[in-house]
């Protein structure tokens, strides 16, 4: 996927016959919590469902319970704590170097509850995906869920989209509604939201690892498979 970043340049005497197999296409996670949208990347690269591998995982939080997923499925697990550094930009820098170390080609924020920024994302233009648990434009922000109930919407959902320097505002991938039922909860809908993030995030990576994604300003198009 040249858009993802730049071929790497072989000289073809001294590159093995299994060097030359294209690889799936490296994910770098980025998580704050429990990792079940992770979990659900891992169960469909596993599975076969999604030709990527996730070459790294990073979080702000060392406690997060995403970190042991990674781990239990022998993938890298990176603690990058913001309060080490002097600054924003210093902190997002960090997180920029563990993804090129790794050889990241797509960085997805799957439940990662902080801004990043340029030094990250003018790396990796068009290459940052964020998963936000409504129906971009409406309840942006880290209580979309709760946002979404109390407002009384009819319906709410999922969004997948292209990060930009703001919260919530880049290029939307894909979207799925969710209906909000007179019995729900906040906690019932909570579960209904995190049922369609994981497969929505999965389905969004593949549309991207199958080269079907382009951008027309704000307008993603998405071809047909």
């Amino acid at each position: 996927m040249p858009e993802l970043g730049a071929p790497q340049i072989w000289d073809a005497v001294d590159v093995p016959a299994e060097a030359e197999e294209e690889l799936p296409l490296a994910l770098g996670v980025l998580i704050s919590g429990s990792g079940t949208n992770l979990q659900a990347i891992i169960d469909a690269v596993a599975s076969g469902a999604l030709d990527a591998r996730i070459t790294v995982v990073i979080s702000n939080k060392d406690g997060a319970y995403g970190m042991e997923r990674a781990r239990h499925a022998g993938i890298p697990a990176v603690h990058i704590d913001p309060a080490v550094y002097g600054d924003y930009r210093a902190y997002n820098h960090a997180i920029r170097e563990a993804l090129e170390a790794h050889g990241v080609e797509l960085v997805v924020m799957a439940g990662y509850m902080r801004l990043l920024g340029n030094e990250v994302l003018r790396a990796y233009p068009h290459a940052v995906i964020n998963l936000h648990p409504a129906l971009l434009p409406a309840f942006p922000g880290a209580s979309a869920i709760h946002d979404a109930f109390d407002w009384g919407v009819k319906v709410t959902g999922v969004t997948v989209h292209f990060a930009d320097e703001e919260f919530d505002r880049g290029p939307i991938i894909c979207q799925e509604p969710v209906r909000i039922e007179e019995s729900d909860t906040v906690e019932t809908l909570e579960t209904k939201i995190h049922e369609v993030e994981h497969r929505l995030i999965v389905e969004a990576i593949r549309l991207i690892t199958t080269e079907r994604v382009s951008i027309e300003g704000r307008i993603v198009h998405i071809s047909e498979g």
